[in-house]
């Protein structure tokens, strides 16, 4: 396993808690890939310059038990864990720097797209220096997200995709699909009478504690896009939702997710939800 980043939460990170956002890890994901590039020797300026998509995220799985602080430094290693044709699956570990305890994990596919617009395949050279960092003769971890459907409420957000969610490449930036799948569930929270602000206290509701994603088709810039989501299941200390976004012009599903949300005292601790704020999602 590599350690490939160190970095320390800043102020711009934190949510309305003393917790970093979950849409930070996204985004942190994304330089750890940076650093990763770099190690392999086919860096994403290079990929970039020549038209392509470098390392493109199409799936990720995660875990968190833990969220860090303002304080807290975090550390992200990765480590191999099989390599396909035109695809790669890292496992990426996440650690606090002072103890050295693994709050969470994010299992990732990803592709790197050429400027033909398919994936490229992975050379002999690289799958060597993608073995130098572990074993990959794991087999690849499967990564399918629920769906949204069933009984559960159902709720959509609209937004179009304007110049802060694009990246360098032309298409939406992975943070941002995390920050609209919450925007999409506070907006529910609130027209159902039990916005976040409201709930929140002593005990922070709605962390996302498990996630599954994946990409089915690129967000370009200024697509409209409709995010649906779906209750899926509640209980006392969790609950799960599944999202789909949209592309309202062809109805295509371009990201596919379920998430998993937790509730945390403000030491940090799982605690179960206040029964107020799991009834928008069950009434």
């Amino acid at each position: 396993m590599a350690e490939l980043l160190r970095h320390k939460v800043r102020f711009g990170e934190l949510s309305f808690s003393p917790f970093v956002h979950n849409a930070a890890f996204f985004d942190i994901l994304i330089r750890a890939t940076e650093e990763l590039s770099y190690e392999l020797d086919y860096a994403v300026e290079e990929i970039v310059d020549a038209g392509g998509v470098p390392y493109a995220p199409v799936a990720i799985q995660a875990d968190f038990q833990r969220y860090p602080r303002y304080e807290d430094t975090i550390v992200v290693d990765a480590d191999p864990v099989s390599v396909g044709e035109t695809n790669v699956q890292f496992e990426y570990s996440f650690r606090r720097a002072a103890d050295d305890y693994e709050f969470g994990t994010a299992t990732m596919v990803q592709v790197t797209i050429t400027p033909d617009g398919v994936a490229e395949t992975i050379t002999p050279e690289l799958r060597d220096r993608i073995q130098s960092f572990g074993s990959v003769d794991r087999g690849p971890v499967a990564i399918a997200p629920r769906e949204p459907n069933g009984p559960g409420r159902r709720f959509t957000h609209d937004v179009t995709f304007r110049t802060p969610h694009i990246e360098a490449a032309g298409l939406g930036y992975f943070e941002d699909y995390a920050r609209e799948f919450s925007v999409c569930l506070e907006q529910f929270l609130e027209a159902n009478g039990r916005s976040l602000r409201s709930l929140t206290g002593d005990t922070y509701p709605f962390v996302p504690v498990g996630w599954t994603c994946t990409l089915e088709d690129s967000i370009r810039f200024e697509d409209d896009i409709t995010t649906v989501a779906q209750v899926l299941d509640v209980a006392d200390d969790e609950a799960t939702i599944a999202y789909e976004m949209r592309r309202e012009s062809t109805d295509d599903v371009c990201i596919q997710a379920d998430f998993t949300y937790g509730c945390f005292d403000e030491v940090g601790d799982r605690v179960e939800f206040d029964p107020a704020a799991l009834e928008p999602l069950t009434a």
